[in-house]
């Protein structure tokens, strides 16, 4: 685990909290963000027994941090803040929608014409162009397109309402930590 994954996984579970279990949230039983479906495909990988996601430890919630959002993101790769903004997108929304998000705010940046494919694969045009923008002003654009989806959710399912104003909050906490920059 990098000092980059360190320094962004801080800021996710500033946002995770604890032990939850609405019944509105289609996650179902989370603990520090990591709900009971994504501990128990991590505890069988291992070759654990099945266990209460709020027994997780401490290690367990960082390698699972690690391994199903970090790495499919592609974090090491990308420079501070669009890391942490990437990163924090795919754990809130799923690695695929992220990159999926990323590839659009990039063509926002790109004339017609020079766009990439939004496929939700990280390859090396979407990384290379990625790197090739301006780091800041690439992150706030990914905010904008996961602000866009989360006000798509609501309208598609009216139930999740009750959270947009936590996802929201969330995000323009991000944005402030995108602004700061390094």
């Amino acid at each position: 685990m990098t000092d980059l994954f360190l320094r962004c996984l801080r800021f996710v579970l500033k946002w995770e909290g604890g032990l939850s279990n609405d019944p509105d949230d289609p996650g179902g039983l989370t603990n520090r963000g990591v709900t009971q479906a994504r501990y128990d495909q991590y505890r069988k990988e291992k070759g654990l027994p099945r266990r209460s996601v709020a027994q997780m430890t401490d290690e367990e919630m960082r390698e699972i941090y690690w391994k199903y959002y970090w790495v499919p993101v592609r974090g090491d790769e990308f420079p501070y803040p669009l890391a942490l903004a990437v990163f924090d997108t795919g754990v809130n929304m799923g690695t695929v929608t992220a990159i999926r998000l990323l590839q659009r705010a990039i063509n926002d940046l790109l004339p017609a014409g020079k766009w990439i494919d939004v496929d939700g694969k990280l390859g090396q045009r979407t990384l290379s162009t990625a790197k090739s923008l301006p780091t800041k002003t690439l992150a706030l654009k990914l905010c904008d397109r996961r602000e866009e989806r989360y006000r798509a959710i609501v309208r598609a399912n009216p139930k999740l309402g009750k959270f947009l104003r936590g996802w929201l909050n969330r995000l323009n906490d991000l944005r402030k930590e995108i602004q700061k920059g390094a």
